[in-house]
């Protein structure tokens, strides 16, 4: 059950979000290795294929998505599957999971209120979008 409906039930409310307050945040990135990236390219870009699909069913079938998410959740509470279904699919996934500079050092300055090695890291080396990219260029090739 997302934190945001459980708190509403205990009678709070809502003042703010990541995106009320413009904090770049990159939801539902896909973090691996370089050395798998290039080793299994293939493999990972069908998994992002699949992802992009099912992001895709989950927008056109609400009711197909609200289905699998009881059944990986364990519930069949309408609200709950509402909330799930609203701040999972519809607020906050992105069609195409793209990591962005911004929503990284979103990341990082976070974490590094605890470590300050974490300042050190070279965002620009963090991430890969080429895959996505691919992606992206053939299904709009497709349409």
């Amino acid at each position: 059950m997302p934190l945001t409906l459980q708190a509403r039930r205990l009678g709070f409310r809502e003042l703010l979000t990541t995106e009320t307050i413009a904090l770049p945040f990159d939801y539902g990135c896909f973090i691996v290795k370089g050395s798998q990236l290039r080793a299994k390219r293939d493999e990972l870009k069908k998994v992002l294929r699949a992802t992009v699909a099912a992001y895709d069913l989950s927008i056109q079938e609400p009711a197909v998505a609200k289905k699998a998410i009881g059944k990986y959740t364990r519930t069949a509470d309408s609200e709950t599957l509402d909330a799930t279904y609203k701040e999972n699919v519809k607020d906050y996934a992105l069609r195409i999971p793209y990591v962005s500079l911004p929503g990284l050092k979103s990341i990082i300055d976070f974490r590094a209120e605890g470590s300050a090695e974490v300042k050190k890291l070279a965002l620009e080396k963090m991430f890969d979008n080429s895959l996505l990219q691919e992606i992206q260029k053939e299904r709009s090739g497709a349409r």
